[in-house]
């Protein structure tokens, strides 16, 4: 993981791969993944829209709204 964080340019992959390796080896949350990768960067957190991949936005989409920190739209739903 370390080898990962040392490279100096952050590509999407290498941000990507830091982000799983941290949350299958220290059992953080994605949105703790990502945030401590940016803080040991010393990046600027509007580049993590730049990062993510599809997969690992579905992952943090997916997280979020089990915090109830954002609302998923669901499909149209006839009331019973």
């Amino acid at each position: 993981m370390t080898d990962v964080l040392q490279h100096k340019i952050m590509t999407k992959k290498r941000f990507n791969i830091a982000v799983e390796e941290l949350v299958a080896n220290k059992n953080l949350s994605y949105i703790d993944a990502m945030t401590h990768v940016i803080e040991t960067r010393g990046m600027d957190y509007s580049n993590i829209k730049k990062l993510l991949s599809p997969s690992l936005k579905a992952k943090l989409q997916n997280e979020a709204s089990d915090l109830k920190l954002i609302k998923i739209k669901s499909g149209n739903k006839l009331p019973i």
